[in-house]
């Protein structure tokens, strides 16, 4: 009976007790959508860094640009070019290539500190006192050869398969006093290297603008291609003839 009557008393108290509700106020209604109608795109950069850097060859361009730098670094160890020397550099000859040839020789001199008057334009040999004038020696520079040579086909794997090229400059250098345009000082310029890349990536190596930089594919015909092929089965003959005659 007490359990009844305290039941009872506690639905009395709370049948008793007025209802609260609560009451929420909003300062305004939901944003209107923008007007897309001039919307402009967000540019994004997102570079690949860390273990998801992709590897590309060097192109045509960079890998003769590394050839002329070490063949005209090399030419120039035995130059007389003080440091605080002035000099007029210039080409010896026309070549579409020129500049490749002036951007290593500016560098090696930058690091001797020497200073150059640069010419885009052959001197003529009756204008080389005009050109050195304040006693300035003439450095002229001399581009014979810059190609790129697609040598053979490396790997028989469809994806695997790389194209060897070589890479070869050659040229020379003439310092000249500027007084009588006697020849003071010369001296050869050439290397080549050697490297490969992925048969899939000749588009990115080459540039339309330097046919010289530019090679057809080399040929690979039947022969190469199943010469492994043949070796290893007359091999695998002979090492099956030998252990199925032995007693």
């Amino acid at each position: 009976m007490r359990r009844w009557a305290c039941l009872v008393a506690t639905i009395v108290v709370v049948s008793a007790s007025p209802a609260e509700a609560k009451k929420f106020r909003y300062a305004g209604g939901p944003t209107a959508p923008a007007d897309t109608l001039g919307w402009q795109a967000q540019s994004e950069f997102q570079p690949v860094i860390g273990s998801r850097r992709p590897r590309v060859p060097l192109t045509n361009l960079q890998l003769t640009s590394l050839v002329a730098d070490t063949a005209f670094t090399r030419a120039l160890r035995s130059a007389p070019l003080d440091s605080g020397l002035r000099v007029v550099l210039a080409p010896a000859e026309s070549h579409p290539l020129n500049f490749v040839v002036e951007h290593a020789i500016l560098r090696d001199l930058a690091r001797r500190g020497v200073t150059a008057t640069v010419r885009r334009s052959i001197i003529p040999d009756d204008s080389v006192h005009a050109v050195g004038g304040a006693g300035e020696p003439v450095l002229e520079y001399q581009l014979a050869t810059a190609r790129v040579t697609y040598l053979r086909f490396v790997g028989y794997l469809p994806g695997r398969v790389k194209i060897e090229r070589q890479s070869l400059v050659e040229g020379g250098l003439t310092l000249r006093e500027p007084a009588t345009a006697s020849v003071r000082w010369v001296a050869d310029a050439g290397f080549n290297l050697v490297d490969r890349f992925p048969r899939g990536q000749t588009s990115l190596v080459e540039d339309e603008r330097f046919a010289e930089l530019k090679s057809p594919l080399p040929d690979r015909n039947a022969e190469k291609v199943f010469e492994p092929v043949v070796v290893v089965a007359v091999v695998g003959g002979l090492v099956a003839l030998f252990f199925q005659n032995r007693p």
